[in-house]
């Protein structure tokens, strides 16, 4: 191509409003799939502490990889530490336990550094009869700027 017919081009302010615009489209069009893929609950820090101040104990279930958990090595207070790639085979094994029926109605708030991946587990626990499964925005980050008690990780937790 002539250097001169591509350096209009370029220069040409339609084409970059053109690129922009599909840009803007193409964002848009993601975030809203992204914001439908989960349809539960998804409460803040905030509302997870008054949840727990008011007697409900929810089983909260940090789902982050073990290398997050190396580089932030505390979790909410009184967690289950369990990465997402680590639930089939632990649901597999105790799916006949009494304790596990007790579960499927139990109050389950699932947290990540990522909405996705702590979707990615919710969505995976009501798939397996879970009922009532709930996210919690922001994960450790947001609960530790909430001013929030955390404890700091265990080596059985970090080998999980």
């Amino acid at each position: 191509m002539d250097d001169a017919l591509l350096n209009q081009i370029l220069h040409t302010p339609q084409l970059w409003v053109a690129a922009g615009a599909l840009g803007v489209a193409i964002w848009g069009a993601w975030y809203a799939w992204r914001r439908d893929r989960w349809k539960g609950r998804i409460l803040t820090p905030g509302q997870v502490q008054e949840l727990v101040q008011a007697g409900d104990d929810p089983l909260m279930w940090d789902s982050r990889k073990p290398a997050k958990r190396k580089s932030d090595p505390f979790t909410v207070d009184g967690a289950l530490v369990l990465p997402v790639e680590q639930i089939p085979e632990r649901l597999r094994a105790k799916a006949s336990a009494a304790k596990f029926q007790e579960l499927r109605t139990a109050e389950i708030i699932v947290f990540d550094d990522t909405i996705d991946r702590a979707t990615l587990a919710a969505k995976f626990l009501q798939a397996h009869g879970m009922t009532n499964v709930a996210l919690m925005a922001g994960g450790v980050k947001a609960w530790r700027e909430a001013g929030l008690p955390l404890q700091a990780l265990t080596e059985e937790d970090d080998d999980k």
